[in-house]
């Protein structure tokens, strides 16, 4: 029944005024439950019908009207504002008129006063609580009419005793009830109000997130409604984004992984097959079948390497042997390693390594990551061009490795995805160089780095070549 977001948000809207209403009745009954406050209103009322008829009885004085004539007032009095009109006499205490009849003989001396409660009440005049001889409590007014006539005669105007639930539903009830349905229409308004404010952005959400899941990757939604819903559209935004990018990453990596897979094995079916059949005879075209096949399973084997790496590092299960490592002469060693290559292919390898301090890793892993970067430097530059290497510190908690070339440079378009699986620059498999790339070495440098805690970014510029930029955290 509450399951959607206006009926939730009306609900929650009564139960708040529910809460509220009920705090200011209880408060309200305790206000009532006081004497002198629910009191007042009665007394005010005997006080205005005494004024009136003492005025009345005036005027039955001035033309002599007889004790008929007054008795039909008073009784007339009494039915006409739903009280008691009692006249005692003053020396004696006993009730000698009764609208009623039924206290007749009954004294009034043990009224109660509750003067205090009337401030503005004319100095002659008494007010208080009577209690009936049936043990019922009676609020009465009375003030001498005039010396002359009545001067001995008291009229008393009495009401029952207010409780504290009649006076609260007298006074209190209406309001209340009023306050409450204005509250509910409120509460009905400001939900579906609101419920449309919030609701018609994750609606719009929900149906972008079905259509995402029948594959259409271009779904967006729009940045609407309130700070938590922005977030959510925000995020989904960004969701659908990296779930279109990763479909077009797996896509790509099925067709990748499958022609750098097909390629190698075509080869190595092919040249066996020249040996199973015979047409390999000689022994140097043997020699140059066993070495074509040698070279393109050892080329599947790094591959294969390659993918489980990443497979480790994505999955969490890559463990790095944390040692204090010396990254001058790492990048020394790493340099040495890749001179030879470098002067096979006429380049100029050079390097500047300055005195940092140690940072923490594992060092097969960071020699494998700056290994993949200065050999992706060498690929892609050709001869009599240069790739250096800079090793320097960047600042007090850490350390720069730099590695530029001179090659043909990256595309501005392609920069977004140099460090995707598979994505490879040159389109072609096989580069100038006669290289074969797998596209699997910048993916596993950006993991390695961020393994370290690291950061690496890449700059280039088509025609004058690219650059490297990895920065780690020295040793605490």
């Amino acid at each position: 029944m509450f399951n959607s977001i206006r009926s939730r948000l009306l609900l929650s809207y009564l139960l708040v005024i529910a809460t509220v209403l009920l705090a200011v009745v209880v408060a309200l009954f305790v206000y009532a439950a006081q004497p002198g406050l629910r009191y007042v209103p009665t007394l005010q009322q005997l006080a205005t019908v005494s004024r009136v008829n003492r005025q009345q009885i005036v005027r039955l004085m001035e033309v002599g009207a007889d004790d008929s004539q007054y008795e039909l007032l008073l009784q007339e009095t009494a039915v006409q504002n739903d009280m008691r009109v009692l006249v005692a006499d003053i020396a004696s205490q006993l009730i000698i008129f009764d609208s009623d009849d039924s206290w007749l003989g009954v004294s009034v001396g043990g009224i109660e006063n509750v003067r205090r409660l009337l401030p503005n009440l004319e100095s002659d005049a008494v007010s208080g609580v009577f209690t009936a001889p049936d043990g019922g409590r009676w609020l009465v007014y009375s003030r001498p009419i005039s010396v002359a006539g009545f001067g001995r005669l008291l009229i008393f105007y009495a009401a029952p005793e207010p409780t504290p639930r009649t006076f609260f539903n007298e006074t209190f009830s209406r309001p209340i009830l009023v306050a409450g349905l204005l509250s509910l229409i409120v509460s009905v308004v400001l939900a579906f109000g609101i419920a449309g404010w919030v609701a018609r952005p994750l609606q719009r959400a929900a149906s972008a997130a079905k259509a995402v899941a029948r594959g259409d990757y271009e779904q967006r939604v729009p940045v609407t409604g309130p700070d938590e819903v922005q977030t959510v559209a925000r995020s989904f935004n960004s969701m659908a984004a990296q779930v279109k990018t990763s479909n077009q990453a797996q896509r790509d990596f099925v067709s990748n992984v499958s022609h750098d897979l097909k390629t190698p094995l075509t080869a190595i079916r092919g040249w066996s097959q020249s040996l199973l059949d015979g047409t390999a005879v000689s022994e140097a075209e043997q020699q140059r079948a066993a070495g074509i096949i040698y070279n393109e399973a050892e080329r599947m084997q790094r591959m294969v390497n390659q993918l489980l790496d990443l497979a480790r590092i994505e999955s969490g299960q890559l463990e790095l042997v944390q040692t204090p490592v010396d990254l001058h002469q790492l990048l020394t060693d790493v340099h040495n390693n890749l001179m030879l290559r470098a002067q096979d292919q006429k380049i100029h390898l050079t390097c500047d390594l300055q005195s940092v301090p140690p940072i923490s890793g594992d060092y097969d892993r960071l020699m494998q990551m700056f290994t993949n970067l200065l050999d992706n430097a060498l690929t892609h530059t050709s001869a009599e061009g240069r790739v250096h290497m800079v090793l320097k510190r960047h600042d007090e908690k850490t350390v720069e490795v730099t590695v530029q070339d001179t090659g043909s440079g990256i595309a501005p378009e392609d920069m977004a995805r140099i460090f995707e699986r598979f994505y490879q620059v040159e389109k072609s498999r096989t580069r100038e160089n006669g290289r074969r790339g797998s596209g699997l070495g910048l993916a596993i440098v950006r993991e390695l780095v961020e393994a370290h805690q690291g950061s690496i970014r890449a700059y280039s510029q088509v025609g004058e070549g690219s650059a490297f930029v990895v920065r780690l955290p020295v040793s605490d």
